[in-house]
């Protein structure tokens, strides 16, 4: 049963690393979810911001491959689901040194900081899967 949770687990945080890749991809940075209205004069640095952004939606796409990839070997791969968590924890770390430096973002943000960080969790659940 742990086994099928954790399957469900992964396959919702791969959804939503998919679907946030999506977005990156489609919209960019010039959006009214990250502050800039559509038609905003794109300035040098929010080119910058705009590549950088849609860079690492497509890095977020391929955790989420990787994610659903790993479902069906969640039993067997310990090293994949490690580097994942690492992933995870230092985007979050990351994060946190925003906060502190610029200031809190938007409470949806805030929400992923648990997420993140929490992702290593996963590695000691899967270790209590593969002992089963």
């Amino acid at each position: 049963m742990s086994k099928r949770i954790m399957q469900a687990v992964l396959g919702l945080i791969g959804i939503f690393t998919l679907y946030t890749a999506y977005l990156g991809f489609a919209y960019g940075a010039v959006n009214l979810y990250y502050g800039f209205p559509a038609g905003q004069e794109y300035s040098q640095g929010l080119r910058i911001l705009d590549s950088n952004l849609r860079f690492y939606s497509g890095l977020w796409l391929g955790i989420g491959i990787i994610l659903f990839w790993m479902i069906p070997r969640i039993d067997r791969d310990q090293t994949t689901l490690r580097v994942m968590a690492l992933f995870f924890f230092l985007g979050g770390v990351g994060r946190l040194i925003s906060i502190f430096t610029c200031g809190l973002p938007s409470y949806l943000y805030l929400a992923f900081v648990p997420l993140e960080l929490g992702f290593p969790l996963l590695v000691l659940w899967q270790k209590r899967i593969i002992v089963s």
